[in-house]
């Protein structure tokens, strides 16, 4: 086998890999019922703060900037949600698209088209 054939294999290989993070790797959650199942009772957190996702459409949480709270709405196939930070305005409403992978949340801003932020599920 010549060096570029094993060069080419080699690249065709890390190509297919997913890598850590990357959408394809997260299971899209789509139904609330499924969100709750993972969220409900759990922490959200990440290196900004952490949250919790209430069933009863309440958002709570702490930041680097202040206490979190907000409410949120599940639409189609998306989590929506408005959320003030300490005494900064409102966020504005953002439907985002939840994926799961293991202990990790993944939230997709934008309807599913905008920046990627990761949490971790803990009890």
């Amino acid at each position: 086998m010549t060096y570029k054939a094993i060069l080419s294999i080699a690249v065709s290989v890390l190509l297919a890999m997913p890598v850590a993070g990357e959408a394809g790797s997260f299971k899209h959650v789509k139904t609330e019922a499924d969100f709750l199942a993972l969220v409900s009772g759990k922490t959200l957190s990440a290196d900004w703060g952490s949250m919790q996702i209430l069933p009863n459409g309440k958002i709570k949480g702490k930041t680097k900037q202040g206490k979190m709270v907000g409410a949120w709405q599940w639409n189609g196939s998306l989590w929506c949600r408005n959320v003030r930070i300490g005494k900064q305005p409102e966020r504005g409403t953002d439907c985002q698209k939840i994926g799961v992978s293991g202990n990790q949340l993944q939230f997709i801003r934008e309807q599913g088209r905008g920046t990627a932020g990761v949490m971790m599920i803990s009890n």
